[in-house]
């Protein structure tokens, strides 16, 4: 069980190395996030426009006018929920009700860039699992093996929203 009923919520049940592992690659993602909240649409590195998707995909003018209308808000949403999710990070940290939402959002939000990074497509049939294989010379085998643990650990999250 990854998350622990306590008294006034839950508790996340990772270890230390995970916990340290998940943080560093949020404060990478946060800083990303900064830099492309003053960056125009076709100046984002690729692996960040999945976090700023087009609302229109046949109606370029329209999506420059929603980008222009949303963009600030959703990074500054995405920061946000990031502070968040470190915050809960800490040792021992309670997850009050309600807070479980915003820890799925950031933890998301790194997963879909890390897997674009690795290439994986939205269909799901080239997910990016770990084999024994990969732990030799292939050098994207240990982010691949994050993007795994991403996925689990946003799985279990969803489960406990749902419950």
């Amino acid at each position: 069980m990854i998350f622990e009923p306590v008294d006034g919520g839950l508790r996340l049940t990772i270890d230390d190395n995970a916990r340290e592992v998940v943080t560093h690659l949020l404060g990478e993602l946060r800083g990303e996030i900064t830099s492309a909240k003053h960056a125009g649409h076709a100046d984002l590195a690729p692996h960040m426009k999945r976090l700023f998707p087009a609302a229109y995909h046949d109606d370029e003018k329209r999506n420059d006018e929603y980008r222009r209308l949303t963009h600030n808000d959703l990074a500054d949403a995405h920061v946000r929920a990031i502070d968040d999710t470190v915050t809960m990070l800490a040792p021992g940290r309670v997850f009050h009700p309600g807070e479980i939402e915003r820890f799925v959002r950031a933890i998301n939000a790194l997963r879909l860039v890390l897997g674009t990074v690795l290439d994986v497509s939205e269909d799901g049939e080239d997910e990016a699992e770990t084999t024994e294989d990969d732990k030799g010379d292939d050098h994207t085998a240990l982010q691949r093996q994050i993007y795994d643990y991403l996925g689990w650990l946003l799985h279990a999250s969803v489960e406990q929203l749902n419950t």
